[in-house]
C-alpha cells in the first residue's frame, strides 16, 4: 500500500470524527480483539448476563467453492459451543430474510464437521442490527424461529434469527446500547467499555493511525476492482465485437488472450460465457 498523503490523512481524520458503531468499518474495528466488548453486545440483544465468549473472529470468511461465500462481520462462540454471527447493516435492501437464512445455514455448514452427527449441532443465532426499524412495528427487535403454523409449538432445531431495531430509543439497556452504536461521540456513550475503544480509534494517535490505513485499504480494494470490473466488461465487449465480424470462438480466444495478455484457457472462459 502507497504512503497516504497528508491531503488524504486529513480527509481521513474527518471522516472519522463522523464514524459510529452503525458504520460496519468502525464497528468491525471496535470489537476486533475486544472480547468484553462482543460479550456486551450479545449479553444486552439476547438478555443474557450468563452468556461468556470464549472464542470470537472479526470478518470471518467462509469460502463456497460450488456457490456464494461471505465474510461475517463478528461471529463468537460461547462455552457450550453456541454461535453468534453479529451483522451492522445500514442499508435495509442488505438484511433482507434471505441474506439472513443464508449466513444461517453457512454457520451451521462450518459448524458441523465431517462425521460428526447431526444432533452435534449447537444453537446458531444470527443477529442483524439494521439502522432502520425494517418491520415497521416500533419494536425493539424481532426474533424469529421455526415452529409449527397449526400449535404454534417450536420446532426446536437450534436456529434464531433476530433482527435488532437500531433506532429503537428506550430507556432499557437494549436502547442505550443502539444509542451507543449512533452515537460518534465517545464521551455521550453509556457502556464504557465501548466508549473507550471508540475513543481510542478516533482520539488517540496509535488508533487514528490504524484507522485510516483500514480507510485506506478499502479505498484501494475498491479502486483495483473498478479496475477488475472494467477490464471484465472491456473482455466483453471484445468477444461480441469479434462476433459481430464473424470470427469462429477460436480465432475470438486466439484474439482475447493475445489483446489481454492471457492463457488460451483463460480467454476462453471468457468467450464461451458469451
Amino acid at each position: 500500500m502507497a504512503k497516504i498523503s497528508q491531503e488524504q490523512y486529513a480527509e481521513y481524520r474527518r471522516a472519522l470524527k463522523q464514524m459510529r458503531m452503525m458504520d460496519d468499518t468502525l464497528m468491525k474495528c471496535v470489537f476486533k480483539g475486544c472480547k468484553p466488548a462482543v460479550e456486551l453486545a450479545l449479553r444486552v440483544i439476547l438478555q443474557r448476563d450468563d452468556l461468556d465468549v470464549i472464542r470470537f473472529s472479526v470478518s470471518k470468511e467462509y469460502k463456497n467453492l460450488k456457490g456464494h461465500s461471505i465474510c461475517l462481520d463478528v461471529l463468537a462462540e460461547d462455552k457450550d459451543g453456541k454461535q453468534y454471527n453479529i451483522e451492522v447493516q445500514r442499508d435495509s435492501k442488505g438484511a433482507s430474510p434471505q441474506r439472513t437464512r443464508f449466513y444461517n445455514a453457512m454457520v451451521d455448514v462450518e459448524m458441523l464437521g465431517k462425521g460428526k452427527d447431526y444432533s452435534d449441532l449447537r444453537d446458531n443465532y444470527t443477529i442483524f442490527i439494521t439502522e432502520e426499524d425494517i418491520f415497521k412495528k416500533g419494536k425493539p427487535f424481532n426474533l424469529f424461529e421455526r415452529v409449527d403454523r397449526e400449535s404454534g409449538e417450536p420446532l426446536g432445531d437450534g436456529s434464531h434469527i433476530i433482527y435488532v431495531n437500531g433506532s429503537y430509543d428506550g430507556d432499557d439497556p437494549l436502547g442505550w446500547l443502539m444509542r451507543d452504536f449512533r452515537e460518534p461521540d465517545p464521551m455521550k456513550m453509556h457502556y464504557k467499555v465501548l466508549a473507550e475503544r471508540v475513543n481510542y480509534l478516533k482520539n488517540i494517535t496509535k488508533g487514528e493511525k490504524e484507522m485510516c490505513k483500514i480507510m485506506e485499504e478499502i479505498r484501494e480494494k475498491g479502486f483495483q476492482k473498478g479496475i477488475q470490473k472494467g477490464r471484465l466488461e472491456g473482455i466483453q465487449i471484445s468477444v461480441r465485437l469479434c462476433r459481430q465480424f464473424g470470427l469462429s470462438d477460436e480465432q475470438i480466444v486466439e484474439q482475447i488472450a493475445t489483446e489481454y495478455h492471457l492463457s488460451k484457457r483463460e480467454a476462453a472462459k471468457y468467450v464461451y460465457a458469451e
